[in-house]
C-alpha cells in the first residue's frame, strides 16, 4: 500500500514540476503601470528565487527559527507515548481505535478555537497552549508510569478511558497551536506570490515537527539502562544493555530488567528544553504580531 502511494506521489509531484507554472496576478509591469491585466508567470526556478527572497527576509529567518526548534518540547510525548502503551500491553488496534473518539473533537475544535484566532493577534493562542501541552507531556509520563504492565493483553476499560480523556486534552492543545499559526501564516503571507509563501511555511513547520521526534527514538534507546538479575537471589549480575548481553542474561536463566527507562529522561529533556525556549522565545512571538505586514513581503506595494 505505502510503494504503491509513495510511487503515485512522486509521478504526481514530477509531473506538477514539469508542467505546472503559478500565475501571479498582483505584479505589473513597472513600466506599463496602466496595463493592469497584464499577468506575469513564474516558472519552477523562479519559484524558488521567490522562496530564496522569502527566507531572507528579517522576520521571516526568526519564524524559521521558532518553527524549526519549538516542537522539541514535546518530541518526546509525541513520538514515544504510543509505543509504551503498545509494550505495557495495549493492542495495537485499542490504540489506534482512540482516534475515532477524537474525530468528532476534531470537528469542533476547528469552529471554537477560529473564534479566538481571527484577530491580529492569533499567536496568542500559541502562546497560550505551548506551556499546557508541556504540562500535558508531564501527564502522559505520569500515567505511563501508573499504567501497569499487562501480560494477559486484556487492556482494562477504565484505563482505556482514562487514555481516551488524556488524548482528548492533548488534542486540544494541538489543534488550538496549529490553527492559532496557520491564521497568522495567512495574515503575513505574500498574496503575490500565491499559495507559495504558505507552503515554505506550512514546509518548515513540519519539519520542526518530524526531526525532533527522529533525534528523541534514537536517543531514547541510550537513555535507557538495564540490568541482568538473578532469577532467585534478585541481586545484579551485570549490564544487559545491548541485544547480545541481554540474550545471554536469558540464555543462562537470568532475568535482563529495565532499571532506568529512556522514556522519563526523554520527557524530562523536552520538557526543560521546552520551558526555557518558552522563557525565550515568548517576546520574539509577540512580537511578530507587531511587525508591519509588508515586512513580510518581497513585492512591496
Amino acid at each position: 500500500f505505502i510503494f504503491f502511494w509513495g510511487w503515485v506521489f512522486l509521478i504526481t509531484t514530477t509531473l506538477v514540476l514539469i508542467f505546472k507554472k503559478e500565475v501571479d496576478r498582483s505584479i505589473t509591469d513597472k513600466n506599463d503601470i496602466d496595463n493592469e491585466n497584464e499577468e506575469h508567470e513564474l516558472g519552477i526556478f523562479q519559484t524558488y528565487t521567490v522562496l530564496s527572497k522569502i527566507l531572507r527576509l528579517k522576520p521571516v529567518l526568526w519564524m524559521v527559527v521558532v518553527l524549526l526548534t519549538g516542537k522539541f518540547a514535546f518530541a518526546a510525548t509525541d513520538g514515544i507515548t504510543g509505543l509504551k502503551l503498545i509494550s505495557l500491553g495495549m493492542p495495537k488496534d485499542k490504540l489506534s481505535s482512540i482516534s475515532l473518539f477524537l474525530t468528532p473533537l476534531q470537528i469542533l475544535l476547528p469552529w471554537i478555537v477560529s473564534k479566538y484566532i481571527t484577530g491580529p493577534r492569533p499567536l496568542n493562542i500559541f502562546l497560550l497552549a505551548y506551556p499546557y501541552r508541556i504540562f500535558l507531556s508531564g501527564v502522559f509520563a505520569a500515567m505511563i508510569w501508573f499504567t501497569p504492565s499487562l501480560t494477559s493483553r486484556e487492556f482494562p476499560t477504565l484505563l482505556y478511558i482514562a487514555w481516551i480523556i488524556a488524548y482528548c486534552f492533548h488534542q486540544i492543545a494541538i489543534y488550538s497551536m496549529f490553527m492559532s499559526i496557520m491564521a497568522f501564516f495567512a495574515q503575513v503571507s505574500d498574496p503575490a506570490i500565491g499559495g507559495t509563501y504558505m507552503t515554505l511555511l506550512n514546509t518548515l513547520s513540519n519539519l520542526g515537527g518530524n526531526w525532533p521526534v527522529t533525534l528523541i527514538l534514537s536517543l531514547t534507546d541510550h537513555f535507557t539502562f538495564k540490568n541482568c538479575f538473578n532469577k532467585e537471589t534478585k541481586t545484579i549480575i551485570g549490564s544487559c544493555n545491548i541485544e547480545v548481553l541481554a540474550n545471554q542474561c536469558t540464555e543462562k536463566g537470568n532475568v535482563c530488567e529495565v532499571t532506568v527507562d529512556g522514556y522519563y529522561i526523554a520527557v524530562a529533556l523536552c520538557t526543560v528544553v521546552g520551558i526555557f525556549w518558552y522563557k525565550l522565545m515568548f517576546r520574539k512571538i509577540k512580537y511578530f504580531q507587531e511587525i508591519p505586514r509588508k515586512d513580510w513581503r518581497i513585492i512591496r506595494r
